[in-house]
């Protein structure tokens, strides 16, 4: 029979099988996995005969009924459960958790079932509960979870216990299993202060349940952090103090929330003195650790701190730099003489360095002069200070001095000399009788102090000693009880009584001795002095001494005309005979070998020069190193006396152009005596026109200044530091202060003016051996070129070329040779001496000649220019010279100069009659403003600006900062790439070298980074001058009143704001603030000057002025540091205003100005800071105004700098007074506009 069931299709096949069975009520258990298929029998059909009726029943509910072989009853819900016919037993299909129970099979309506099955569903466990932390520590936390709600018929195993480390770690790489079915675990080992979340997954035979749902996240306990910060550099950024730079700890090894840093410090040696600075900024990567002791060692440690204590600390060992000692300590006069002091002193109790020696000053309070005697040895504690004069009041005092420089001075000592005797009284009157003898004298002619008592001496001609008598002080005495006819020998003596032991008497020159024969009347007597002596062979050595000396000194005349006449003249055709008649050096430059070039053709010589790489400079400089004569003798600087005189062992003085000192009256001859390293050089047919010698030895320093007064110099080039890259190039020969003595010279500093590429000083020199007062002093001016690169040559020429012209023309018609010194007096001192040689050459003949001077000077000083950049250098440096002409314009002729710009004109047609003898001829505006930007920055002069961590912080790109001349600021995140970077640059002025730092203004991000850059560069100033102050697009930088900014290391503060209007129009706001430091007790004062819309909204020209006379008052007050001009993108008004405070101050301080220089180098520093041609006009036009509007004379005598340089007729000539310089502008200017066209 075929039955469809429940309408599914299933079918049914019933059929009666008669079977024979023995009844049994047993119980079968069948298992059947979830989801896997499965079938549980009738047990009675297999035992049954006849089967008339079939019951299935489940628990107590009949779920299938068959009746004669037809089914009457089916009421299984789940189609997955089919009757099997053939057995009668029971299909499961994909078996369910709700087919678990207890089935029976009832056959033939009996009363019990005897076909039991218990059907068990087997499956993985549910998932078990939520974990729950029962309690934790820093490095445990115990877990418990509820089990499984429902195994599924086989018992869990255990359980297994996943880990997530953080709220987004992996669930797989930490995970435990439990020992058997517990319901619990403790996790140790953990780390303090971590987040941790668990999830549990029962396991019964089947498999593994679903995770249980998360727990919730727990943190474990704080440590203290076990985690030592990264000390990345540090070093001594003042004598004083230490910077330190650091990368923190691992976060796992904080163990709690970073609260900041400690640094604990203490001298290596006095653990006691310990101190700590906490610094509360977990985001701090660098500290400076000021107030240090100086040139101490310390130990310091580094580590982090959190709430639960200190971490282990980084150790450094670090050495403060040298500072300037305490003065020396029981400085005392031992003894005093009429002449001497001797003086005792100790080391400085604080030497704060390694002290390398002592200063004596030495002051005369009668006419108010002070003597230095510097570089008294370290090891001496005691001194004699001779030569100076009796009875006279000093005031003594000392300092030592370090490597960084001299300490403070202990208070003077007041000290009298002693007195000297008398010189010889004069006797006026001898009067004898036949037993007296009366004498009458006059006073000594010099005593100090007073002539206390008098002493007269006599004896007889049979007697060896004199009898002597004390008197008062009386002018006359009768000597008694004498022997008639005698021989008398009679003299007298002044005496002093002794400021020190008024019972001392200081006796005096004696008087000439007289001796007189005893007799009525004194008809005979004579004087000591009228007495034959015999010439004694002192006497006849000194006479052979001096006629010797004189036939020498003719000879060294001689010899010095015959090396010296040859001078190196440029001449087209070769003279026929040698000039003056006096032969020439050997390998003189001959002109056939080497031409002169003309100035036309200059330009595209360097040009074929520098093409493939400079081949053609290597090939000529090799030229001449290879052409120099090694045969010319040095015997003089290779004498063992001389051989300390030289700074370098290879740099000599060749013996035909050396420079011999003359000898002193009273000198020994000594071998070597008159040696200086130093040689005369020609220059531009001028011979001897230079000394080339080395940078002074201290041991050379009563040499090199007898050198300039013996050769009258009156102008010094000197070209090194006294320390570049850490090495001593030169030593300081001139006094800082006052009045230092060299031998025979005495050197008086008048004045010293500081500018950005050079220093000029001025100095008296006195000769101490002459008496007479005229002609024995002297001015001398020292040129000192402080920008020249420790490495290499400097960056761009017109600096340089400036300098060579203002130091030679300084140099009057009846001046000596110009000395000329670097470090070894080669290098830096044949460049300058070609370059001035060449720039002559240029003016007088239009004509230019390096290879061939050059040549030429290397027979007198051996390796002028010393390298091949420097030979580069002076080619480039005259054709910048060449292309600009000479652009130092004299106010006087300012506005026939900028007529002459823009109406293209040859010459200045009305000027004076002087002018017009030697004309002027300007290169054209165009030209000039083309020559002024003609360079372009390539990618690798602006690679940090360009970066793509730093092309946001641009607010226009054709405005950024050349890499060489970008301001670094403190990088907030050190090692993060940019966080140095701002987008600002530095400008020279006329003062200083770093005088202006121009920028942009700041955009919202890097506010933070505008007032880093103000505290890490003691910024006090900053000249605002953008149009408008908008919170969209040029947003206010600075807080409001009483508010506070905090930049991490420092804060900011407004304390006072004031607004006045222009009478030109418009406003100026000054606002003042105070940046303090959060680590210690520094603070900076700052003042922002905002002038929105300068100088669009000056009136009169020359009112744009008016903000920079305001600028400088203010920051003459504040010197620190650079000045900050601002403008919307740090381009041309910020430049504008820069360029123009620099020219006021220059012509101010030497009556001219340069327009061409100063906008060109600040060109070269940020390109594009000039627009347009009107641009570099307006620099013209504004300082035209000025003077114009002023009475120039008056203008200096107000203006913040004082009337320092005055100029005429190109030579220096000092005042009256001898103490304000006065330097003279040449109305010459050498290059005609013909040939630059």
């Amino acid at each position: 029979m075929l039955i469809n069931t429940n309408g599914v299709g299933d079918l049914f096949f019933i059929s009666i099988l008669t079977i024979s069975f023995l009844l049994s009520c047993e119980t079968h258990e069948i298992i059947i996995r979830r989801g896997h298929n499965g079938s549980i029998p009738c047990l009675p059909v297999q035992r049954s005969s006849k089967i008339d009726k079939l019951e299935w029943w489940k628990e107590d509910k009949k779920i299938a009924e068959i009746k004669e072989s037809r089914m009457t009853l089916w009421t299984a819900e789940d189609l997955h459960v089919a009757f099997l016919p053939e057995t009668g037993g029971l299909y499961f299909r994909s078996a369910q958790y709700q087919d678990d129970g207890e089935y029976s099979c009832i056959v033939n309506e009996k009363k019990t079932a005897d076909g039991n099955v218990r059907l068990y569903i087997q499956d993985v466990p549910d998932m078990p509960g939520q974990p729950i932390v029962m309690g934790f520590t820093s490095r445990s936390i115990n877990v418990s979870w509820p089990p499984s709600l429902n195994n599924h018929n086989s018992p869990i195993l255990y359980y297994i216990v996943h880990v997530r480390v953080g709220e987004k770690g992996d669930w797989e790489s930490n995970k435990v299993m439990t020992i058997g079915n517990e319901t619990s675990y403790q996790f140790t080992g953990l780390q303090p202060f971590t987040v941790y979340v668990f999830r549990v997954i029962a396991v019964n035979a089947l498999g593994h349940s679903k995770p249980s749902k998360d727990s919730f996240p727990i943190v474990t306990l704080r440590e203290v952090p076990d985690g030592t910060p990264t000390i990345l550099g540090y070093g001594n950024a003042t004598s004083t103090s230490v910077s330190l730079q650091w990368a923190p700890p691992p976060s796992d090894t904080i163990h709690g929330e970073l609260l900041g840093y400690k640094i604990i410090l203490h001298p290596k040696d006095k653990p006691q003195l310990e101190r700590t600075i906490i610094l509360p900024d977990p985001n701090l990567r660098q500290h400076t650790i000021r107030n240090l002791e100086t040139y101490i060692q310390y130990k310091i440690a580094l580590l982090v701190f959190n709430i639960e204590g200190d971490g282990p600390a980084a150790y450094i060992t670090v050495k403060t730099e040298e500072g300037m000692p305490s003065p020396p300590s029981e400085f005392e006069a031992d003894e005093t003489g009429d002449t001497w002091v001797k003086l005792r002193w100790k080391d400085p109790k604080q030497p704060r360095g390694e002290i390398r020696g002592f200063v004596l000053y030495i002051r005369d309070l009668e006419y108010n002069k002070t003597d230095t005697r510097p570089g008294i040895p370290k090891n001496l504690k005691e001194y004699t200070i001779k030569d100076l004069k009796p009875y006279t009041k000093y005031k003594i005092w000392m300092s030592a001095f370090t490597a960084a420089g001299h300490g403070n001075e202990t208070p003077p000592l007041e000290i009298t000399t002693e007195v000297k005797g008398p010189s010889a009284p004069i006797i006026v009157n001898l009067t004898c009788s036949l037993d007296s003898l009366y004498l009458q004298w006059e006073k000594p002619v010099n005593y100090y102090k007073s002539v206390d008592h008098y002493l007269v001496y006599y004896r007889s001609e049979n007697s060896r000693d004199f009898h002597h008598i004390s008197l008062p002080n009386q002018l006359q005495y009768q000597i008694n009880n004498l022997t008639s006819n005698m021989l008398y020998e009679v003299k007298v003596q002044g005496a002093t009584n002794s400021v020190r032991n008024s019972s001392r008497l200081i006796t005096g020159e004696f008087s000439e001795s007289r001796k007189v024969v005893l007799q009525s009347k004194c008809e005979s007597y004579i004087s000591s002095s009228q007495i034959d002596v015999p010439l004694s062979a002192g006497v006849i050595a000194a006479v052979i001494c001096v006629s010797f000396a004189l036939l020498l000194a003719i000879f060294s005349f001689i010899l010095w005309r015959k090396y010296f006449q040859a001078a190196y003249y440029y001449l087209d055709d070769p003279p026929s005979q040698t000039r003056g008649g006096s032969p020439q050096l050997s390998e003189t430059y001959d002109e056939s070998d080497y031409a002169s070039i003309p100035v036309a053709l200059w330009p595209k010589h360097v040009q074929d020069l520098h093409a493939d790489g400079d081949i053609g400079f290597s090939r000529e400089y090799e030229s001449i190193q290879t052409g120099t004569d090694a045969e010319l003798s040095c015997d003089y600087s290779q004498m063992p006396e001389n051989k300390n005189k030289n700074r370098y062992v290879n740099i000599v003085a060749y013996d035909h152009t050396r420079v011999t000192l003359k000898s002193l009256s009273g000198q020994k001859k000594v071998a070597g005596v008159d040696y200086i390293n130093a040689n005369y050089i020609d220059g531009y047919c001028k011979p001897a026109a230079y000394i080339g010698t080395q940078g002074p030895l201290p041991s050379t320093f009563d040499d090199y200044w007898r050198m300039i007064w013996e050769q009258r110099v009156c102008i010094i080039v000197m070209i090194t530091n006294l320390i570049e890259r850490g090495r001593r190039k030169c030593d300081l020969y001139w006094p800082k202060e006052g009045t230092e003595t060299h031998g025979i010279i005495q050197v008086k500093i008048l004045q010293e003016v500081v500018m950005a590429t050079y220093t000029l000083r001025t100095f008296s020199i006195r000769n101490l051996k002459m008496k007479k007062k005229h002609g024995a002093e002297r001015t001398v001016y020292q040129y000192h070129y402080t920008n020249w690169p420790d490495h290499g040559v400097p960056d761009h020429p017109l600096p340089v070329l400036s300098f060579v012209r203002k130091s030679s023309a300084a140099n009057p018609p009846n001046g000596g040779p110009i000395i000329v010194h670097c470090s070894a007096g080669v290098g830096r001192t044949g460049t300058y001496i070609v370059v001035d040689a060449m720039m002559k050459q240029i003016k007088h003949r239009q004509s230019i000649n390096v290879y061939g001077f050059l040549k030429h000077i290397r027979q007198q000083r051996n390796y002028l220019v010393q390298t091949e950049e420097q030979y580069i250098f002076i080619h480039d440096a005259l054709l910048e010279a060449i292309e600009s002409g000479d652009t130092e314009v004299p106010s006087s002729h300012l506005s026939r100069y900028i007529q002459t710009l823009q109406t293209g004109g040859d010459a200045i047609s009305n000027a004076s009659s002087d002018i017009k003898e030697r004309p002027f001829h300007w290169p054209l505006l165009e030209r000039q403003y083309k020559l002024v930007t003609s360079f372009r920055a390539k990618d690798f002069n602006v690679v940090s600006a360009l970066k793509p961590c730093n092309k946001a912080k641009n607010r226009s790109l054709n405005l950024i900062p050349l890499e060489a001349h970008r301001v670094h600021i403190t990088p907030r995140s050190p090692g993060t790439d940019g966080s140095d970077y701002v987008n600002a640059t530095f400008l020279l002025g006329f003062n200083m070298l770093k005088e202006f730092i121009i920028t942009q203004h700041p955009l919202y991000d890097t506010v933070s980074d505008f007032w880093q850059m103000i505290w890490d560069h003691n910024v006090q100033t900053i000249v605002v001058l953008t149009p408008v102050i908008d919170e969209k697009e040029f947003p206010q930088f600075w807080p409001e009143k009483d508010e506070e900014c905090d930049y991490g290391s420092f804060k900011v503060k407004l304390t006072e704001e004031i607004t006045t209007s222009r009478e030109t129009g418009g406003f100026v706001a000054t606002r003042d603030f105070i940046m303090q430091s959060t680590q210690d007790d520094y603070e900076l004062i700052c003042r922002i000057v905002h002038c929105p819309g300068w100088p669009e909204t000056c009136g009169p020209l020359n009112s744009v002025f008016d903000l920079i006379k305001m600028v400088q008052q203010w920051h003459l007050e504040y010197q620190n540091g650079p000045i900050v001009v601002m403008d919307r993108y740090g381009g041309t008004e910020a430049a504008t205003f820069s360029c123009l405070t620099t020219l006021y101050k220059q012509l101010n301080f030497e009556d001219c100005v340069d327009v061409y220089m100063y906008a060109k180098l600040y060109h070269l520093r940020r390109p594009g800071i000039w627009r347009c041609q009107d641009d570099y006009l307006f620099l013209y036009r504004a300082i035209e105004s000025l003077v114009s509007t002023m009475n120039l004379a008056e203008g200096m005598d107000t203006s913040p700098y004082g009337s320092q340089l005055n100029m005429t007729n190109g030579h220096l000539n000092s005042n009256s007074n001898g103490h304000i310089i006065k330097i003279n502008l040449s109305t010459e200017h050498s290059v005609k506009s013909e040939s630059l066209a």
